[in-house]
């Protein structure tokens, strides 16, 4: 019996270490892979002179691509110093506001330009536009801003339909890789074992408690083993999954491109538009919010719930 247990601890250890080791590089590649590319969204700029003085004044656009209708930052470095900045997009003059909401943006007096927004123009068409930024008369700077060629509905529904799939193929998964029936059965005995460990706790019953304490590490180790089982389908499939994601945002354009609207301003996730009774919803928050509610339903309708 000894050397049955002395085997069995290593087994559990070296599951809890795969399960550990598994968590951080999970969370490291979401990290990396999801979370800073949506809430660090890609800059794109440009340098053109066409100054008095012959300087290059440069100029960042955050983000470089996004829909029609959308807020874009505009910042810039070595610029004229406090000078009124004007803004055409395409040939047609654009309203900024500074970062406090306020009409109108100015260069710092280190040549800075900081947290300077624009919309873009609700008649923006699909592909590259030429944003003009100009200081005064000390001359001007121009960037490229594109139009992605999806724009909602139609790139609701294809991230929605995408998360639908890949909730699908991990469901399918997990019925293949867990043994659900299996798994169920040994939730049920742990809260059995539980409740009963607790009763003979209540009533100081130490003849029960040592009994219960012979059988909890077989119990632990067998729940090890369920718990291994979902970890593989989260091994299996966590890479194609962040593959996809990737891939989506590549053809839609961008983590952060704006992917759905919706009537309720709902924070944090929800950002307003140009009408007051809109907001919109970027892809990262789309995402999580349909493969939350769908991955729930999908449990339920394909029993691969615990």
């Amino acid at each position: 019996m000894m050397a049955k247990k002395n085997k069995a601890a290593p087994a559990q250890s070296g599951s809890r270490t795969f399960s550990y080791v598994l968590v951080i590089v999970i969370a490291v590649l979401v990290t990396y892979y999801v979370v800073l590319p949506a809430f660090t969204p890609p800059k794109t700029s440009g340098t053109v002179t066409t100054g008095t003085s012959g300087s290059s004044y440069s100029v960042s656009l955050t983000p470089p691509t996004d829909i029609a209708g959308t807020m874009v930052t505009i910042s810039g470095q070595s610029l004229p110093h406090e000078q009124i900045v004007n803004a055409t997009f395409d040939s047609s003059s654009v309203q900024l506001t500074n970062s406090t909401g306020v009409s109108g943006c100015k260069t710092t007096s280190s040549g800075s330009l900081i947290g300077c927004n624009f919309w873009v123009p609700s008649g923006a068409g699909i592909g590259s536009h030429n944003l003009t930024v100009s200081f005064g008369s000390a001359g001007s700077a121009s960037v490229k801003f594109t139009v992605p060629q999806f724009r909602p509905p139609d790139s609701t529904v294809i991230v929605t339909f995408t998360s639908v799939a890949l909730g699908l193929v991990t469901q399918l998964v997990t019925r293949k890789v867990v043994d659900l029936n299996k798994e169920r059965r040994m939730r049920a005995e742990l809260n059995a074992f539980n409740k009963e460990k607790r009763e003979a706790t209540l009533a100081n019953d130490k003849v029960k408690l040592e009994k219960l304490k012979k059988r909890e590490l077989s119990m632990r180790q067998e729940q090890a083993k369920v718990s291994t089982a979902r970890l593989k389908v989260t091994a299996i499939t966590f890479i194609p999954l962040l593959l996809v994601y990737y891939l989506m945002a590549t053809f839609l354009g961008g983590y952060s491109v704006i992917v759905a609207f919706t009537p309720i301003p709902i924070p944090v996730l929800a950002a307003p538009t140009l009408n007051p009774s809109i907001y919109e919803v970027s892809l990262f928050w789309w995402y999580f919010l349909s493969s939350f509610t769908f991955s729930t339903m999908l449990t339920r309708l394909l029993h691969t719930n615990p």
